[in-house]
């Protein structure tokens, strides 16, 4: 069962530039992970604010990015804050799903 995480991003006063080279290294670095059909990055209607939806196939799919891009996801935290994260499916074995 695929694990499905929906964040907000909040970019941080004049650091737009920033917030969005990070967003893009990890949308790169996310594009050829295995388990991992969906990795999509959105611009909201509200300034400064970003969308991220990911799909992976599994939670050790889930954990990878963790450790693959800890570098990126710091570089975005210098210049965002997350404004909100949820996470649906599965959270390990014998565990049941959860719903947000």
């Amino acid at each position: 069962m695929s694990i499905f995480v929906r964040a907000r991003f909040d970019v941080r006063d004049r650091r737009q530039d920033g917030a969005e080279r990070s967003a893009t290294a990890l949308h790169e670095a996310a594009g050829p992970e295995p388990g991992c059909p969906t990795y999509r990055w959105f611009t909201l209607p509200a300034p400064g604010a970003y969308l991220v939806l990911e799909e992976y196939a599994d939670p050790a799919a889930a954990a990878a990015p963790q450790e693959n891009a800890a570098g990126l996801q710091t570089s975005l935290g210098r210049c965002a804050d997350m404004a909100f994260a949820e996470m649906y499916g599965p959270l390990g074995p014998g565990r049941p799903e959860t719903g947000g």
